[in-house]
């Protein structure tokens, strides 16, 4: 199963109010957290978590590169530019600036973004998509500041040179709360 396949499969998996598509048809999905005043709020809550762990998770697992960026980069937390093969997602510090800070992106791509990047919270998902054809960019993984939204997208199928399409969506279950 490919990295991006495998996403699809975790955020299908986890789809409900707070994890859903961008547009049924397109592999961009936002993440987002339950209002104060949203019904089952806790267990929603768990549900984002759990689902950011198991995407973090397998994009770590996959291998590289994984390429960082961050909205403002700290010396703090030494953003690396290309996650060395020790980034430790388990350690304080790490896990503040990943789950607390945000403003962070990780992609997969077999070279490193060039030029303007699109707003990916605003922008649509297509635009989002031909972006990352454009760029090379197997999938990408974006968390706005203060870690409240997350974006995951699915782009080519494989690296940098794969014009494969994109990943089907013929799987997705809709059945999942």
């Amino acid at each position: 199963m490919s990295l991006g396949e495998r996403l699809i499969e975790i955020l299908s998996r986890w789809r409900g109010e707070d994890i859903r598509p961008r547009e049924e048809s397109l592999p961009v999905w936002d993440i987002g957290r339950p209002g104060l005043l949203a019904r089952r709020r806790r267990q929603r809550r768990e549900a984002v978590a759990a689902c950011r762990e198991e995407l973090l998770a397998a994009l770590l697992a996959a291998g590289g590169p994984i390429f960082a960026v961050h909205q403002e980069p700290s010396d703090e937390y030494g953003v690396p530019g290309v996650l060395p093969p020790d980034f430790d997602p388990h350690d304080p510090g790490v896990r503040h600036w990943l789950f607390v800070l945000g403003g962070w992106c990780f992609y997969r791509a077999g070279r490193q973004a060039r030029g303007s990047w699109p707003d990916v919270f605003r922008c649509g998902a297509a635009d989002l998509l031909s972006w990352m054809k454009r760029e090379s960019v197997e999938v990408l993984l974006a968390s706005f500041p203060d870690d409240t939204d997350w974006v995951v997208a699915v782009g080519m199928a494989g690296g940098e040179g794969d014009r494969r399409s994109q990943i089907p969506w013929s799987g997705i279950r809709r059945d999942v709360p």
